[in-house]
């Protein structure tokens, strides 16, 4: 199972920054370096909403779980 170190709000505000970013890419006047690297952060950003895991927080040791409830995978306890 996937370790999750990220809250349900983080997610969600990771998610709405992609959404962010994603049309400001789409609504500038070209396309150039600034945009792509918009781009690659606004996938980072999707993909650990999605997923609810930060490779950066875990080097780290940081999480923004309230409980182990809000980052357990399947909502049970994962450990066997």
């Amino acid at each position: 199972m996937i370790d999750r170190n990220i809250g349900t709000v983080e997610r969600l505000v990771r998610f709405g920054l992609a959404v962010v970013i994603v049309g400001w890419i789409f609504t500038a006047q070209s396309f150039g370096l600034l945009q792509g690297l918009g781009l690659l952060a606004a996938f980072a950003l999707l993909w650990n909403s999605i997923f609810g895991r930060c490779y950066l927080w875990k080097w780290l040791g940081l999480s923004s779980c309230a409980t182990e409830d809000d980052c357990s995978a399947g909502g049970g306890d994962s450990r066997a």
